[in-house]
């Protein structure tokens, strides 16, 4: 599932590409937005499906094998110490993985060769040869799953240049869908019962908070500009930032218009992307003008939050 943070980047990004596209009106907005933020799930399939490629690389490897007229039960036996962790079968039973990964159109047909060698590198490794020479409890078969997806797919670069051919945002959504696949992997227990395939978002109120943020930034936009533009006299307006200004206006409406996430983790975040997204003084003068219109807003009685902790 993905988190707050990367739901708050995802509005960012849109708002920021709305502020040099005049066609793009709000209602736009919010369908870019939404249709993005499913992607991510879409990134997880397709992270998810390269994975069992490698296991269909085996298998087809093993039928070969065993459509010989004298097959080699060696081989059989060294490739069956892959196709038969039981990970892979609790994989094809799923059918919540499986609807995701259709749903998705994952296609790996260009890439026939990357995962027959990527199967084929793996095979001769030193790395199975100690798996298969190793102990074959629960505990060793769930560590060598992990440390198959780290080398073969969460740190292969082919696949992150494939993942931004087909979509040129998931060069930023990789994590989050990595985070994914990584629960996945550790939801596979030792009694096999059904993995667990995590859902987009947390809940419903994370569901619903990337399109609330961005009505709210609409919300208190022209109001929010007055503020920035009163507090930054010192400042022509047209040497700010495009990106500190959509910064300062997110928190702004995150401190207006959600009751139930304190003053400070509103800032804190956004002054954390303004380090990632902005200029490297960014950080120092967005915290300087916020902390002005934030004592502003509480004097007039425009934050009202909501539970302990809550102002501070």
């Amino acid at each position: 599932m993905i988190t707050r943070r990367h739901i708050r980047i995802k509005v960012l990004h849109h708002l920021f590409a709305q502020s040099s596209d005049d066609s793009m009106d709000a209602a736009l907005l919010l369908k870019n937005l939404n249709k993005s933020l499913n992607e991510v799930h879409e990134l997880f399939a397709w992270d998810m499906s390269a994975f069992l490629r490698l296991y269909k690389e085996a298998m087809a490897q093993y039928e070969r094998v065993e459509s010989r007229k004298q097959p080699d039960t060696e081989l059989l036996t060294r490739i069956a110490h892959f196709t038969e962790l039981p990970f892979w079968q609790l994989c094809e039973e799923s059918s919540a993985l499986t609807t995701l990964i259709e749903g998705a159109h994952c296609n790996w047909s260009d890439y026939d060769q990357h995962f027959r060698n990527q199967w084929d590198a793996l095979f001769e490794s030193d790395r199975y040869a100690q798996f298969i020479a190793g102990p074959k409890d629960f505990a060793a078969q769930k560590r060598f799953i992990r440390e198959l997806y780290q080398i073969n797919i969460a740190e292969n670069e082919f696949l992150h240049d494939v993942y931004e051919d087909q979509n040129a945002q998931w060069g930023d959504d990789l994590d989050a869908a990595q985070m994914m696949s990584a629960k996945v992997i550790s939801s596979w227990k030792e009694t096999n019962t059904p993995l667990i395939i995590p859902q987009l978002f947390k809940d419903s109120s994370d569901a619903s908070f990337g399109a609330m943020l961005a009505r709210k930034y609409f919300e208190f936009n022209a109001e929010s500009q007055d503020r920035i533009e009163s507090k930054s006299r010192n400042w022509e307006s047209d040497r700010i930032a495009k990106m500190d200004i959509i910064l300062m206006k997110l928190c702004i409406a995150e401190w207006r218009g959600f009751e139930e996430i304190p003053i400070k983790v509103s800032l804190n975040e956004y002054l954390d992307l303004s380090k990632q997204y902005s200029t490297p003084k960014s950080s120092s003068f967005i915290n300087g003008i916020l902390d002005k219109i934030v004592a502003n807003l509480q004097e007039e009685g425009l934050i009202n939050k909501v539970g302990r902790g809550m102002i501070d």
